[in-house]
């Protein structure tokens, strides 16, 4: 206990040098604590976003629709709906018509693919019914003829509002091109520009008198989980239930999303473990000045009695000890920024204004506070404060004290 409290002094001895090294670590600490969480939230929140709004967290289609979006390649509802409620599988479904055609106002016209979809279905699925703001109309209402919802940038670029009349076209089971009226009923804006341009929605009953297929036909069946980790056990189930269908998760559906998720963790311990290389040898040059200045102490030391491997856990303990301070300040600073900006977010329109949502990135970033991530860091830490003790400390043990002479 007496060396815990000797080697605790000594670190006070010099409190500027200390402190200094001290907020060397305690910056280092929080900024890669900080970037890590920062980095999560960001590729967590895309993933969330895009699962929300288009993808689902797995999405059911025939195998034959995945190369052009042929409109023969269906499969019937009721035999999917129906084998996942009987499998037991907690999720919920809506089950869509996907048209490729093109859709034009009196001013403009765009290509599109609608997406034919049971309302209720839908809002429980997706969170498109929640972006439009209370101005921008509702998402498919029962009462109305023919609603259609587009996006903010393709009213844009057909000139249109509320209530405005647009036609889209697009070509039958049959080969036959099929012109169907609509009213825009509402407006959304999500956080993917490539999927507010491409994407408007209809009811599944406008729209599939005029497809030309099979009763109960639709093209994609997009389920919703409990979470991201369900989605690992589920989904192979799903694969079992369904062979001759093709069944893919989020991360088939967006490979790269989900290599960036999982890289999202790695790369914030290689950015932490940087930060701890760098101070390694701060902390490191801070030791050896600091038993240069006692290289006489130590010399006294030793003739007192104390043992060389006393001397050694002395200094050892030092240097883990500024090591262990200055990683709890900086993990306090961390967590003391990042926790308020769970809830609030963090804005980078300023930076880029809403250019980041032209890759399908939201400019609010809310960072994840993740426990795992700071015992992490916490691990790290204890490991470089002892491997940047040992060379001090085995350098106090070769030094030779100059003997005091008289002048």
């Amino acid at each position: 206990m007496k060396l815990y409290k000797l080697s605790w002094k000594n670190i006070w001895r010099n409190r500027i040098r200390s402190g200094v090294i001290l907020g060397a670590i305690a910056t280092g600490l929080f900024a890669g604590t900080f970037l890590s969480a920062f980095m999560t939230g960001w590729i967590v929140g895309t993933i969330n976003d895009d699962i929300n709004t288009h993808m689902s967290h797995v999405q059911i289609h025939d195998t034959a629709f995945f190369a052009n979006g042929d409109i023969n390649a269906y499969f019937m509802k009721s035999a999917v709906a129906g084998k996942i409620r009987q499998a037991g599988v907690d999720a919920k479904v809506s089950c869509r018509l996907k048209l490729s055609g093109m859709l034009a106002s009196a001013s403009n016209a765009v290509g599109i693919s609608a997406k034919g979809v049971f309302a209720d279905e839908e809002k429980a699925v997706s969170v498109i019914g929640g972006r439009m703001a209370d101005s921008m109309g509702v998402f498919l209402p029962e009462e109305a003829r023919m609603p259609v919802v587009i996006s903010k940038k393709t009213a844009e670029k057909l000139k249109v509002r509320l209530k405005s009349k647009i036609v889209f076209t697009f070509q039958d089971v049959h080969g036959e091109m099929q012109s169907v009226a609509f009213r825009v009923s509402g407006i959304y804006k999500t956080t993917n520009r490539t999927f507010d341009e491409g994407t408007v929605f209809v009811r599944y009953g406008d729209i599939f008198a005029y497809t030309g297929l099979p009763e109960d036909a639709v093209h994609e069946a997009g389920i919703k989980l409990k979470d991201l980790a369900a989605c690992e056990i589920v989904a192979p189930r799903l694969k079992e239930l369904f062979p001759g269908l093709g069944v893919r998760d989020w991360g088939e559906i967006n490979p790269a999303l989900a290599m960036s998720m999982a890289w999202s963790d790695l790369s914030g311990m290689i950015i932490t473990a940087i930060f701890l290389l760098a101070l390694s040898f701060g902390i490191i040059n801070t030791m050896l000045m600091a038993i240069l200045e006692r290289t006489r102490e130590l010399g006294m030391l030793g003739a007192i009695g104390m043992s060389k491997r006393r001397i050694f856990s002395m200094v050892m303990l030092e240097t883990i000890f500024l090591t262990l301070l200055g990683s709890v300040a900086g993990m306090v600073l961390g967590a003391l920024l990042i926790i308020p900006s769970t809830g609030s977010g963090i804005d980078l329109s300023f930076f880029m204004e809403d250019q980041f949502e032209d890759y399908g990135f939201s400019s609010v970033v809310y960072p994840v506070l993740n426990v795992g991530m700071f015992l992490q860091i916490s691990l790290l830490v204890v490991v470089a404060g002892i491997l940047s003790a040992i060379y001090p400390a085995a350098k106090a043990l070769k030094l030779k004290p100059k003997p005091i002479t008289d002048n």
